[in-house]
């Protein structure tokens, strides 16, 4: 008798690629759409896992859980809006004046590349010239910078509530979750390997949060300390700037170094004093971006560059601005969460650093 020819095992992995690739594509028109919903679900989430190692020590010094929380939440808060109160004057005057600012700048621009203003004039008149009798464009106005930062502003507003009562919310009932999780889960082994999941999750979280908020602050100090010293006009709100565009990997340096420079381009007519501000920041952030921060991140983030900047990349285009900021905590977080299930595995060791 004939042996039978052996089953290929190419069509089952291509059914499970496609499955997988529907399931993402799928997930991802999910986040998408209903980000409205799920961003502050999101956030939340996040806080609460960095929060609730806090919570936990507290409850360890005989302060109730729902306490514990309400500080933390409520007085992390008002530390914020504190803040803010005292930089609102001059960012307020900052904000009114960034059109004078931006056409002050652009002069300056076209001063340093009179050379080649000739013949970009040149090239625009032959590009704008059109045909006789051609057709008759209609624009339609947008809507003004007023309308549209009071939709901004409204939106952000109910955002941050969402977040803030949310957060507070999952920190009080979180040791309640965690009983009825192990209820559910119903063996003692499932529910500490569950419990040890979400320890290590907080784990790494705290210890990303922690890095970043470091050499944030010390990339906003040095922000500030070259600024003032080159005698740049609201020093320390730029400092300010640069600290909270720190956490936003890439691209908050980049908008922090474009913002310095308009502003070094107004305030300064000497091209020197202008390349000082500019090296010098770019230098700071070089510094963070290339050396401090990736020796520290390799040695306690489990995750390579190349996963940060795809994560970066994704979360950005599926959730705006907002999606930058959580990129890197979702990605610890899938990291630790793959690395525990052993068919995810795999796509936990091409996250790892």
């Amino acid at each position: 008798m004939t042996p039978a020819p052996a089953r290929s095992s190419a069509a089952p992995t291509a059914q499970v690629l496609l499955l997988v690739g529907i399931f993402l594509i799928l997930l991802t028109t999910a986040l998408k759409l209903g980000a409205g919903f799920l961003l502050p679900i999101a956030i939340a989430g996040l806080f609460t896992l960095l929060l609730d190692p806090l919570v936990r020590v507290l409850r360890r010094l005989g302060v109730p859980t729902t306490v514990g929380a309400a500080v933390l939440v409520f007085g992390t808060v008002g530390v914020l809006a504190s803040g803010g109160a005292l930089l609102a004057g001059p960012a307020g005057d900052w904000v009114e004046s960034a059109p004078r600012t931006l056409v002050q700048a652009q002069k300056k621009i076209r001063k340093l590349l009179r050379p080649w203003q000739e013949t970009a004039r040149q090239v625009e008149k032959v590009t704008e010239t059109a045909p006789p009798g051609g057709p008759t464009t209609v624009q339609i106005k947008p809507p003004g910078l007023l309308e549209r930062l009071s939709v901004s502003t409204t939106s952000f507003l109910v955002t941050l509530f969402s977040v803030v009562f949310l957060t507070y919310f999952l920190l009080a009932m979180l040791p309640t979750f965690r009983t009825k999780l192990a209820d559910l889960i119903g063996s003692a082994a499932g529910a500490g390997h569950v419990e040890a999941v979400l320890t290590e999750v907080e784990i790494q979280m705290s210890r990303y949060m922690l890095i970043n908020t470091l050499t944030s602050a010390g990339v906003g100090l040095a922000t500030w300390g070259v600024l003032a010293a080159v005698g740049l006009p609201n020093a320390v709100l730029l400092g300010v700037v640069a600290f909270f565009m720190n956490f936003i990997p890439y691209a908050g340096a980049v908008a922090t170094l474009v913002l310095i420079a308009i502003a070094a381009l107004v305030a300064f007519e000497d091209t020197g004093r202008v390349l000082l501000v500019v090296g010098g920041s770019a230098a700071i952030n070089l510094l963070e971006g290339y050396i401090i921060t990736p020796q520290l991140m390799g040695r306690h983030l489990p995750l390579n560059p190349v996963a940060v900047f795809v994560g970066l990349l994704y979360w950005g285009w599926v959730w705006g601005p907002v999606g930058t900021l959580v990129a890197v905590p979702i990605m610890v977080m899938l990291q630790v969460v793959f690395s525990r299930i052993e068919v995810l595995k795999p796509v936990a060791v091409l996250l790892d650093s």
